[in-house]
């Protein structure tokens, strides 16, 4: 019997040293020299600072930046840890949000989406995958139809023609693998690097200029192309837009400038903590040379960014939200 267990088990040995030691750091190592920038996760770098990566989406928001597509993935509630949290582009927990064609959240909110991206440029069909999420969450490419319909909103926040965005947006179009693999895809974080060197913001000048200020950058929501910044929920600048600690996709963003809220009256939807909703008083400013609909929907919505970044929608779904923010606004 002895002569048959110690083969057994010499075999087993020789096999997990050969294809569980030897064979991961052989293909490690030849990747590391042939490949090194694939190897080391695609990233792209700035000013020498990481500020994402070519394979991870980052959470633009800023009206001056090109937007991916949404993005499903949370993350724990520092609040409360058996709850999860939006967090757009978290690539710990890559994720789709797994609803079917029959949820009626997913049509709510796709509808939603929508009719905010078509005050934006009612001329053009809203393309699908603007207002679909991936099945990893991550996805850093979109179409080249869905960077084009972005061009109005983007000319308007810079005061740039929109056939110079065009052009920008075509020469950072890749084609087809090999000319057969694949459709061709436009990837959102080079698209705004090369739009903030071509164009650069104010904003962006102005933290080059002072060192001292924060760098803002790709992929949560507002920061320039020089530093990433994290993925918070909802924030929005005008800034290269990431995380909220400088980590590979992102950076923190300011908060997006909104109208003062009014003081709620207690009728008011409230959270079960008691909070109630907050919302504005009268049409932003900003938006405030616009229709009305879409001037009253902008409004709208930039204040429930605002309100969740401190758990002021009271408990209210976006779509929700929003429905009763334009009742008010009606008046």
């Amino acid at each position: 019997m002895i002569k048959h267990i110690v083969p057994a088990i010499m075999l087993t040995v020789l096999m997990t040293v050969l294809t569980g030691l030897a064979y991961p750091l052989a293909m490690t190592g030849m990747a590391g020299l042939l490949f090194p920038h694939q190897a080391n996760g695609s990233l792209i770098e700035r000013d020498g600072k990481i500020i994402g990566s070519e394979l991870i989406g980052q959470n633009f928001t800023g009206d001056s930046y090109f937007h991916g597509r949404p993005s499903a993935t949370t993350d724990t509630d520092p609040n409360d840890s058996s709850k999860t949290v939006p967090a757009p582009y978290n690539a710990s927990n890559s994720s789709g949000s797994n609803y079917g064609p029959t949820s009626k959240a997913l049509v709510d909110r796709v509808k939603g989406d929508s009719d905010l991206l078509a005050a934006t440029n009612p001329s053009t069909k809203v393309p699908v995958d603007l207002v679909t999420t991936s099945a990893s969450g991550l996805d850093p490419d979109m179409t080249p139809a869905a960077a084009l319909f972005q061009i109005p909103r983007v000319a308007k926040a810079r005061k740039i023609p929109e056939d110079r965005l065009r052009s920008l947006v075509e020469a950072n179009t890749a084609g087809r693998l090999l000319g057969i693999l694949g459709e061709p895809h436009v990837n959102v974080l080079k698209l705004n690097l090369a739009l903030e060197k071509a164009f650069p913001t104010r904003e962006s000048s102005a933290s080059q200029e002072n060192p001292s200020q924060e760098n803002p950058s790709a992929a949560g929501a507002t920061p320039s192309p020089s530093a990433p910044e994290a993925a918070p929920p909802v924030p929005q600048t005008p800034e290269l837009p990431v995380a909220e600690a400088p980590p590979v996709a992102a950076t923190p963003a300011p908060k997006p400038a909104v109208i003062p809220p009014a003081v709620n009256p207690p009728e008011n939807p409230a959270s079960e903590s008691g909070a109630a909703a907050v919302f504005p008083f009268e049409i932003s400013p900003t938006h405030a040379g616009e229709k009305h609909d879409t001037a009253l929907l902008k409004t709208c919505f930039d204040q429930y960014r605002a309100n969740a970044a401190t758990n002021l929608n009271g408990g209210l779904k976006r779509n929700a939200y929003l429905k009763e923010c334009k009742k008010r606004l009606k008046g």
